[in-house]
């Protein structure tokens, strides 16, 4: 989608220029066209930058495919687009045993293939494990409720992919329980697939449109991560 930007952007800097320059009454004096010629040769850059960083984020999102095929291939992992956010999922069933939060050993091997295609290619961007559960009501002494068996989940993936050397301070864990199912839980197949962990490649805000703003209107810099 990135592609065409750049070609409707470069002739609607061209135009603005024109009609600035033209829409000046009298002669333009040096310091008004040398401003609105600054003006457009910012905007340029802005578009040649976004599109760089396009291409290079998609390049590093095809290379990461790339390195999961096996997992794809096999069926264990599936990738999609979530609610705009690139999404890694992997059934539960694949990973733990009914009602526990501990890795089977596939669950182990699947993990670690994971995390090692993640580091390698995407060492600077921020990830979410979330883990999600079907409508079976749980009451243990471990897991209250689903919430906790989804939390236990996460977390206990989140660990092993930093035993595996996944950096930590780029991963985080949450949990949905059974509130974000996928499909009904109408039968034992659709449950299995709502029993799930998902990896979100989380969204960077100083990348998205109006985050100049928002910071203006929150009256505060951003702060990086890890700052104290």
């Amino acid at each position: 989608m990135h592609a065409p930007f750049p070609s409707i952007a470069r002739p609607f800097l061209a135009l603005s220029l024109a009609f600035a320059l033209g829409g000046l009454p009298g002669c333009v004096s040096q310091a008004q066209y040398q401003k609105v010629v600054d003006e457009n040769t910012k905007l340029t850059q802005r578009v040649d930058n976004l599109k760089a960083k396009s291409e290079a984020r998609l390049k590093a999102f095809k290379d990461m495919l790339e390195d999961l095929k096996p997992l794809i291939d096999r069926g264990i992992l599936q990738v999609e687009v979530v609610d705009g956010r690139v999404t890694l999922g992997m059934t539960s069933d694949v990973l733990f045993p009914s009602g526990s939060a501990t890795l089977s050993a596939d669950g182990k091997k699947n993990i670690s293939e994971v995390a090692q295609a993640l580091k390698k290619r995407n060492i600077a961007q921020n990830f979410q494990i979330e883990g999600h559960t079907d409508n079976e009501p749980i009451n243990t002494a471990e897991f209250p409720d689903n919430w906790h068996l989804g939390a236990a989940r996460a977390i206990t993936v989140l660990e092993y992919m930093v035993d595996q050397g996944f950096p930590s301070d780029h991963i985080s864990a949450a949990t949905f329980g059974q509130t974000q199912p996928v499909v009904p839980n109408s039968s034992d197949g659709n449950k299995a697939q709502n029993r799930r962990i998902e990896i979100v490649v989380l969204p960077d805000l100083n990348d998205l449109p109006g985050s100049k703003m928002l910071l203006e209107a929150l009256g505060k810099p951003a702060r990086a991560r890890g700052a104290k």
